[in-house]
């Protein structure tokens, strides 16, 4: 089997998984918070809710639409990762199309890093609505995996000019005679 043929027909398989995901990615979080009252103890631990017994209706809506800014760029980056896999299972490798995807991939997964900072702090007030003075709290965090999430969004970005750089080059040697 050649490298062609492999690329596309895997890039088909990736494309369809992210479609998935893109459509998952909002129904598990809804799920996620609409039973949240049911987990273990352990799992409301690390979101500091040892105390309170159970979460409102309130407070689960409001923690999942703070879930849902790191979620809409995920799923931005799910139908960009769809929009690229596409282009790679029709064959087109290296062409402008490409070298934008990547360019906002690099940027969506700056911007993920940017909505995981945000989410911290408003799933912290989020949770502490309705609490009585003395028991709220507010978070604030910025950790290894956002560390980590900004070098390969500035990974990807560096990726994206030089395959645009390779794409000129191959033009121009298209072009000479």
């Amino acid at each position: 089997m050649d490298n062609l043929h492999r690329i596309k027909r895997t890039s088909e398989t990736l494309r369809k998984a992210a479609s998935l995901f893109l459509w998952l990615t909002p129904l598990l979080c809804a799920i996620y918070w609409a039973f949240f009252n049911e987990y273990p103890d352990l799992m409301k631990a690390q979101l500091g809710i040892l105390g309170q017994s159970e979460l409102t209706v309130l407070n689960r809506a409001l923690c999942f639409v703070a879930t849902m800014l790191p979620a809409g760029v995920a799923m931005y980056g799910f139908s960009l990762l769809r929009e690229l896999f596409g282009l790679y299972a029709v064959g087109e490798i290296f062409s402008e199309r490409n070298v934008s995807c990547y360019r906002k991939l690099g940027r969506t997964l700056l911007y993920w890093a940017g909505a995981v900072f945000v989410h911290t702090t408003l799933i912290s007030l989020a949770v502490s609505v309705g609490m009585p003075k003395g028991q709220r709290h507010l978070t604030v965090a910025f950790g290894s995996i956002e560390l980590v999430v900004v070098f390969a969004g500035a990974a990807a970005m560096v990726i994206s000019w030089v395959m645009d750089e390779a794409r000129r080059i191959e033009e121009e040697q298209a072009l000479t005679i």
